[in-house]
């Protein structure tokens, strides 16, 4: 009973996740004929890659033998999905993710509340990614997301907990975190090089030498936890990399989008025109050809700046306020048409909680500034300008890992802008009482 009254609110939490998870997936199942394998394979490939693994084809998405490598993904979900579908089938492994999936507001709960130092602020953090529709949708989808935020939120714990007080368990543990959630999902394999300035500064120039010993084993652990999968790719594609992902993201997603704004043509025909099949599939960016396709997405940018700068703008507008209802009435058979009132709400709720965001985000910068705040600003700031390569085919997902972040800054920002409302309310009535 002592256990259930200290953790009441992480337990209704994880309830109310756990609820809402359950909901959707029945619906989506339903929606699929009661097919559980169409309503969770989703269209990344990860399903594909699992099974090939199992029948001992290599880490491969192709459907028939040669069983190319895969160039794109990393190998941490794929392998993981494997190991749930071996052992429990596709609806078990559906099933647990959906409830591990519950964990990650009970996580943003506790980054708020480290943020803010306000136990309510945490309460809606975690209520708030209870009911949020991309969180509940990618529950139970097979994509990266549920296992990425399982490790990366609380890899953002734990490196709050050692910037407050470092321990070499502590980084240790973190360091971990941060290379497995690379692992899973790429997109954070620069941030490393934001933590370690921030390591550095933490001990300053009288504790230099200790600082340098712990960037030295933060760099080794999560080098050791990469590097296996570097030399698989040097020995498939004579190339040092993780992946192919951002030459293929750059050239299939931001250079249709910035052709198809420079010529005024619909970005599915440019794309269907830019792309031959096999690029579009995957199959033909790796790592021994990224830099190419790199060299010839970005002159594709830089020749059209204007065009750029709309798709660059566009996708970071995309990132902050596209709230992922849309997507979810979708994936559960209805018409978004007939729920506008409820689109427009909820995209209008997430424009104010971005701009309270930005509040808030000043508040702390200006008035409030030490290293934890600024390092959340910069990982918001991350995410957001990773995900603009995505271009028109940037989406919630993107903002998952700093969502607890955004929240608890647009809190902090809309209680600001509340207290100056009522001082401005009071002022105003004054002035008038005095005309009086």
């Amino acid at each position: 009973m002592n256990f259930i009254r200290a953790h009441r609110i992480e337990i209704f939490l994880i309830l109310l996740s756990l609820g809402v998870h359950l909901a959707i997936f029945a619906l989506a199942t339903h929606q699929a004929n009661g097919s559980v394998l169409t309503a969770v394979r989703a269209d990344d490939g990860y399903y594909e890659l699992a099974e090939n693994i199992l029948a001992g084809n290599g880490f491969s998405w192709d459907t028939q033998a040669p069983y190319a490598p895969n160039p794109l993904r990393t190998p941490g979900y794929s392998y993981a999905l494997a190991g749930l579908i071996a052992f429990c089938g596709v609806f078990g492994a559906a099933l647990i993710q959906l409830v591990a999936a519950s964990l990650i507001p009970v996580f943003g709960m506790h980054i708020a509340r480290v943020i803010t130092d306000s136990r309510g602020i945490g309460i809606l953090t975690g209520v708030i990614l209870a009911l949020d529709p991309t969180l509940t949708t990618l529950s139970f989808t097979f994509y990266t997301d549920t296992l990425f935020l399982l490790l990366f939120l609380p890899w953002l714990l734990l490196t709050f907990r050692y910037f407050k007080q470092p321990s070499p368990g502590v980084l240790v543990s973190s360091a971990l975190l941060l290379g497995a959630a690379i692992l899973v999902r790429p997109v954070a394999q620069y941030i490393p090089l934001i933590i370690v300035p921030f390591i550095l500064w933490h001990f300053g120039k009288n504790n230099w030498r200790q600082g340098i010993a712990h960037v030295g084993v933060y760099v080794l652990l999560i080098g050791a936890i990469l590097t296996p999968w570097i030399l698989r790719n040097v020995d498939e594609f004579n190339v040092p990399s993780l992946s192919a992902q951002t030459p293929f993201v750059l050239y299939t997603n931001l250079a249709p989008a910035v052709l198809s704004v420079a010529n005024g043509s619909d970005f599915l025909d440019e794309r269907d025109a830019f792309l031959t099949p096999e690029e579009y599939k995957g199959d033909v960016i790796t790592p021994a050809n990224g830099s190419v396709y790199t060299k010839k997405a970005l002159d594709i940018a830089l020749a059209h700046p204007t065009a750029t700068v709309f798709v660059v703008g566009k996708s970071l507008f995309t990132f902050f306020t596209n709230d992922g209802f849309y997507a979810l009435l979708v994936q559960i058979g209805h018409n978004p048409g007939n729920f506008l009132p409820l689109l427009v709400v909820a995209r209008l709720v997430w424009i104010g909680i971005t701009i309270s965001a930005l509040v808030g985000a000043c508040i702390y910068l200006f008035t409030k500034r030490t290293p934890r705040t600024i390092l959340i600003v910069l990982l918001v700031g991350y995410f957001a300008l990773t995900s603009t390569i995505a271009a028109f085919g940037t989406n919630p997902r993107y903002r998952l890992p700093v969502d607890p972040i955004i929240i608890a800054l647009a809190a902090v920002g809309a209680t600001e802008i509340a207290a100056r409302a009522r001082k401005f309310r009071v002022s105003l009535n004054t002035k008038k009482n005095n005309l009086y």
